[in-house]
C-alpha cells in the first residue's frame, strides 16, 4: 500500500476536451491537500479515497492523519491475507474486521503498537465501514453479513453533575478495543509533573541548552503549551499579549491557526497565560542577531518556495507556506520553521547530559505541561478558590477538550500532599535560568 499526499483537491471541476485529449480544470472549493492510498499494484483505492475527501469537505476534518493511517494498516493487513474488504462470512471470526482486530491485538501483546494507537486504529475502521453501508457501498443484507455488531455500553460520570447522572450511554460496537486506565499500565502514564528537586536538577543544566531550547522549556513549564503550539508560536500571536488586571506580572495571549497561525490541538481558538518577566525574554530573543540571521535564511526559502516544494514533503510545504502569513518566533539555523520533532530531538540530548548525573531524571517534554498544571492548580486552591472555579481556569488556560483531564490533576493534588506549594516557585525557576551568567553567553 501506498499513501501519497496530493496537490491542492477541488469540491467543483470542470472537464474539456482540448486536441482530442480530457483536461479536468478547478472551478471552486478549494480543500487543500489529501492523503492519498493506492494499492499495491499502484491502482488508486477508490473507497477509501472517497470517505477521505468526504471527511476534508462534508466533515471539515482539520486532521486526517489518523484515519488515513488506520484505512493504510487496514488494506495493507487485508493485502498481505489476500482479504476482501467487502466479502463477510456467516462466522465472525472469520470476518476481516474482526481479524484486523485480532491483529492489532498481536500487536500489542509484541509490544509493537500502544493499546491508545490500535483503539484508535479500530474505531477509525468501524466508522469507514459505517460511511461504506450508508452510502451504498457496502450493502448488507441481514445480520450475519455485518462487518460488526453493534452495542451500547453504559460510561461512569466523572463530571460535575456526576452526582445527579452518574452513568451515561454510547454506541459502540463488538469491535472495540479497551485502553487501560490504571496507572501502572505501560500504555497510559500517569501525571509525571516534575518535583522541586527536580526543577533544580533543570534549572542547574538549561544554561547548557541553545537559548531556543531555554526558552521552549520554559515556555512549556510557565503556559503548559503544548510542544507543537510551542513550535509553531508567532510573533502575531505575542502581539496579542493584554495584562491581566487582578495582576501585575501575568499576561494573556490568544492562540489560534486561524488568527495568528499558531497550530493548536484541535485547532481550537483558546487564551494561555504567560508571566510579564518569560513575555519580555522573548521580545529581546525576538529582535536578537541570532534568530534575525535565522530569519534571513528562511524568507530566502520563501522566495523560492515554488521550486523548493518540488523536493519537499507537502507537510514541510504547508509549514512553509504559514510562515508567510504568520512569522513564527522560533527558526532552525538552516532556516527552517521549527517542528516539535526538533524540539523532542534537541531536549533528548539536554536529558542524556542530565541523566549522566542524575540517572533517575527520565522527563519527557510534556512533563512540563502537566508541571504547570499541577503547580499552577495547588496555586489557585491555596488562593482561595473554590474547586470548579479552579477547573474552570485551568481546563481554559490548558486547552483541555474534556473536563476529566482537568479533574485528573485535582486528583493527583489530592494525593500527592508534596505538591501543595505555591505556583511562584516556578518564577524562581524562570529568574535563574533566563538570567544566568552562563546561560548569557549561549545567547
Amino acid at each position: 500500500m501506498y499513501l501519497i499526499q496530493s496537490s491542492d483537491v477541488y469540491k467543483q471541476t470542470e472537464s474539456s476536451v482540448i486536441d482530442s485529449s480530457y483536461q479536468c480544470s478547478p472551478v471552486a472549493g478549494n480543500i487543500g491537500s489529501l492523503p492519498t492510498l493506492f494499492n499495491q499494484d499502484g491502482s488508486f483505492n477508490h473507497e477509501a479515497n472517497s470517505y477521505l475527501f468526504y471527511q476534508k469537505a462534508i466533515k471539515a476534518a482539520k486532521d486526517l492523519s489518523p484515519c488515513s493511517q488506520a484505512l493504510m494498516a487496514y488494506y495493507q493487513f487485508l493485502e498481505d491475507n489476500n482479504l476482501r474488504w467487502d466479502h463477510f462470512l456467516p462466522v465472525k471470526r472469520l470476518k476481516p474486521t474482526y481479524l484486523f482486530r485480532s491483529h492489532l491485538l498481536k500487536q500489542i501483546k509484541n509490544g509493537d503498537l500502544a493499546y491508545s494507537t490500535a483503539s484508535v486504529r479500530m474505531n477509525q475502521i468501524v466508522n469507514y465501514y459505517k460511511w461504506l453501508m450508508h452510502d451504498d457501498y457496502l450493502k448488507i443484507k441481514n445480520e450475519k453479513e455485518a462487518p460488526f455488531k453493534v452495542e451500547f455500553v453504559s460510561i461512569q460520570s466523572t463530571g460535575m453533575l456526576a452526582h445527579i447522572s452518574p452513568t451515561f450511554s454510547i454506541q459502540t460496537s463488538d469491535l472495540r478495543i479497551k485502553v487501560p486506565r490504571d496507572s501502572s499500565s505501560k500504555n497510559i502514564r500517569p501525571l509525571t509533573p516534575l518535583s522541586n528537586d527536580s526543577l533544580d536538577i533543570l534549572t542547574s543544566h538549561l544554561p547548557q541548552a541553545s537559548i531556543e531550547l531555554r526558552l521552549q522549556v520554559l515556555l512549556s513549564i510557565d503556559t503548559g503549551m503544548r510542544i507543537n503550539e510551542i513550535a509553531t508560536l508567532t510573533l502575531d500571536a505575542l502581539k496579542t499579549a493584554i495584562r491581566l488586571a487582578e495582576s501585575e506580572h501575568r499576561y494573556e495571549l490568544i492562540i489560534s491557526p486561524q488568527l495568528n497561525g499558531v497550530q493548536t490541538k484541535y485547532a481550537k481558538r483558546r487564551t494561555i497565560e504567560i508571566s510579564a518577566e518569560l513575555l519580555t525574554q522573548l521580545d529581546y530573543y525576538r529582535t536578537s542577531e541570532r534568530r534575525l540571521q535565522r530569519v534571513k535564511k528562511l524568507n530566502n526559502k520563501l522566495d523560492n518556495l515554488f521550486e523548493l516544494a518540488l523536493g519537499l514533503k507537502q507537510e514541510a510545504v504547508d509549514a512553509l507556506e504559514r510562515c508567510e502569513r504568520h512569522e513564527p518566533l522560533f527558526v532552525s539555523e538552516q532556516g527552517n520553521p521549527v517542528t516539535a520533532k526538533s524540539i523532542e530531538a534537541r531536549w533528548s540530548e539536554l536529558r542524556s547530559v542530565i541523566k549522566k548525573s542524575h540517572p533517575t531524571f527520565i522527563h519527557r517534554f510534556h512533563d512540563f505541561r502537566s508541571t504547570y498544571g499541577t503547580y499552577r492548580l495547588s496555586d489557585l486552591l491555596e488562593a482561595g478558590l473554590l474547586d470548579l472555579e479552579c477547573m474552570e481556569l485551568l481546563m481554559a488556560w490548558m486547552g483541555h477538550k474534556n473536563e476529566s483531564t482537568t479533574w485528573k490533576y485535582l486528583r493527583f493534588l489530592r494525593r500527592k500532599k508534596a505538591f501543595k506549594v505555591k505556583f511562584g516557585i516556578l518564577d524562581n525557576i524562570m529568574h535563574s535560568a533566563l538570567h544566568d551568567e552562563h546561560g548569557r553567553e549561549n545567547e
